[in-house]
């Protein structure tokens, strides 16, 4: 199981625009039409999908809100940080 990273240490590494709340990190990304939201929420779900690590996925009209956690490990790994970097590459 891969081990939790500290406040300090998310904050410190987290990509910018992401927020750290609680036990997550979160992102909302801003588009200009509701399929542009889908087809990005579509692509991050198939990076996660590869890495077998879920995110949470919001599609609002023009906006996708992304949520990493790692449940198994009650916290933010570094394989949250690695996705998330990884969703803002896909923009």
């Amino acid at each position: 199981m891969a081990e939790t990273l500290s406040d300090e240490d998310v904050e410190e590494r987290l990509p910018s625009e992401w927020e750290l709340e609680d036990d997550e990190i979160s992102r909302t990304y801003k588009f200009n039409d509701y399929l542009a939201g889908v087809a990005f929420a579509s692509e991050v779900g198939e990076l996660a999908d590869e890495a077998f690590h879920h995110p949470t996925i919001v599609i609002e009209y023009d906006t996708v809100e992304v949520r990493f956690t790692s449940h198994e490990a009650g916290g933010v790994t570094e394989q949250d940080l690695e996705l998330a970097a990884e969703c803002d590459a896909l923009r």
